[in-house]
Order: structure tokens, then C-alpha cells, then sequence
């Protein structure tokens, strides 16, 4: 299998598992974010992840499903003492961002997308990158782009 050192982990929280399964392009978002999961260098299997929490009583995809793309991590224990959801995906992105590769892309919802840059938890914090709509499916893409050369470069 290829593996590609990618320059960002990938978070995602449920609205954007909801903006995902509304867009025309779904099934190949999707498979491009398997390929991505399955041959992070840093982080296979353990690239894309979303937190357990987030899916708590939303059924957009079956977690068997979503777990092909995502890796459904449960919530650590440094977080118990935080209830706001935004607040959460933040600190979990920073102590993500503590190892290889050192940045972390949370992708979210365009509504969301401001309440993340508005949340104290952001103020000042270079190592995560939110990302929404368009710009969150042109690093989709784009990591797909680098898993594609990889794969062709191996050959």
C-alpha cells in the first residue's frame, strides 16, 4: 500500500458529515477520504478521525460506514471538563497538532466555520486550519492528488 506524508490530520465534525452527504460529488469525496485514511505514512488508519461525541444521537450515515472514511475516536479524557462541541474539536486538533505532522485541518459546516474563529479556545492558534464547503473539498482533493502520484510513483 502507498503511503504519503501528509501535511495536516483531518477533523471533521457532524456538520460536516451532513454537508458531506448532501453534496453531488459524495460517493467520490468519500472514497478520496478512504484513500487518505488508509495510507497516511504518520497516521494510517488514524488520519481522519471525528469525535465519538459528535455522532451521538445523529444517524446521517451508520458509524460502520462513516468508520470506512473516519476513524471514530472516543472522546479523550482531558475534554470530559468541556461541553461546548466547537471548544472540544479545538483542543483535541492542538493536542493532535503536537505530533507529526504537526497541523491539523478541522473541516466543518460554513456556519460553523465562524463559530470556530470566534471561539476563545482559536484565538491565536496557528496549528489548526478550519476549513468549510469548497476549501474543505480542495484538501480533499488535493491529499487525494498526492495518494494518486504516490500510488503511480510505486509502480
Amino acid at each position: 500500500m502507498v503511503s504519503v506524508a501528509y501535511s495536516h490530520r483531518i477533523i471533521c465534525d457532524y456538520e460536516f458529515i451532513d454537508w458531506l452527504t448532501k453534496q453531488g460529488d459524495k460517493i467520490s469525496l468519500f472514497s478520496h477520504l478512504m484513500h487518505i485514511k488508509g495510507s497516511s505514512e504518520h497516521w494510517k488508519k488514524f488520519h481522519n478521525l471525528i469525535l465519538k461525541s459528535e455522532l451521538n444521537g445523529n444517524a446521517l450515515m451508520d458509524e460502520k460506514d462513516l468508520g470506512a472514511g473516519f476513524k471514530i475516536m472516543p472522546d479523550p479524557d482531558f475534554l470530559s471538563a468541556h461541553k461546548n462541541k466547537i471548544t472540544k474539536n479545538i483542543i483535541f486538533a492542538v493536542d493532535l497538532a503536537d505530533e507529526k505532522p504537526f497541523k491539523c485541518y478541522i473541516l466543518t459546516s460554513p456556519e460553523n466555520e465562524k463559530l470556530y474563529l470566534e471561539n476563545l479556545h482559536y484565538k491565536g492558534v496557528k496549528s489548526v486550519i478550519i476549513v468549510s464547503e469548497e476549501r474543505a473539498r480542495k484538501v480533499i482533493n488535493e491529499f487525494f492528488s498526492a495518494f494518486c502520484l504516490a500510488r503511480e510513483l510505486s509502480r
